[in-house]
């Protein structure tokens, strides 16, 4: 069986403090063969750092995906094209930089981890059907894995009927809120969205207090993240490697 540890979008210190202390034992506990995290908001609640990720990658994390906020931070541009552990999506822009995916082995069984936007409130140059149709005609694998970062639940699930035969894990992100909807859809493991590894109470990583001042009150404000303890979000998805069909999906979360 092979044992992929899906975790949830890590936003800020307290998301990358809260996997680290628990990444060992999780790696244990289910006698993980790969780990994969959506980082796009490791750095300081949005964006990546180069810094930010030679430490996930160092601290237990085999691969990041990303998303929306994957160009968030300039800085990207000077280290996209030698991090070959982080995947970006296929569908945004600018589509010349970075790795749309990442190919391992495990098991005599070629993984494949790509990523994609949905198109609800979403800037993609094309469409996730789109972008992921001529993506299966380029890359070959014998597993493929997909990050499907998206706003609505809607898309995510069609998505995951549409491609069930031919792609083993659909893993929602970007909602950072953990749904209770994993299932096993065909041959496909799924979840609307696998929520977020970042400070418990706090709106979406977010400080309340400034989140009320910017909704509430329609004051202008800085993104500030939230301090405190952190809950840890994440899926394992079990996969057969000799049907190359998912067995099974299991929900994880962690409170403080």
């Amino acid at each position: 069986m092979i044992k992929i540890l899906f975790i949830g979008d890590i936003v800020a210190q307290a998301g990358r403090n809260v996997v680290f202390n628990n990444i060992s034992f999780l790696r244990e506990e289910y006698a993980i063969d790969l780990v994969i995290a959506n980082g796009e908001n490791a750095a300081h609640g949005k964006g990546i750092t180069e810094k930010i990720y030679k430490q996930l990658v160092n601290g237990g994390i085999d691969l990041i995906t990303m998303g929306n906020h994957t160009f968030a931070k300039s800085a990207i541009f000077e280290f996209i094209g030698a991090a070959d552990r982080m995947v970006r999506p296929l569908n945004l822009e600018p589509v010349n930089v970075g790795n749309y995916y990442k190919l391992v082995e495990i098991k005599g069984k070629s993984l494949c981890v790509f990523n994609v936007l949905g198109t609800v409130f979403m800037i993609t140059e094309q469409s996730a059907f789109e972008a992921t149709d001529a993506f299966l005609k380029q890359v070959k694998a014998d597993i493929y894995l997909c990050d499907f970062h998206g706003e609505a639940t809607s898309e995510k699930i069609l998505y995951a009927f549409n491609y069930q035969d031919r792609i083993q894990a659909v893993i929602g992100t970007h909602t950072h809120v953990q749904t209770a909807d994993e299932r096993l859809i065909g041959n496909t493991a799924f979840i609307s969205d696998v929520g977020m590894c970042g400070v418990y109470n706090s709106i979406l990583g977010r400080d309340i207090d400034e989140t009320k001042l910017r909704l509430v009150h329609q004051e202008k404000t800085h993104f500030k993240v939230a301090e405190g303890p952190a809950v840890l979000c994440a899926v394992v998805i079990s996969i057969d490697e000799v049907t190359t069909r998912a067995v099974a999906i299991e929900r994880i979360q962690l409170r403080p």
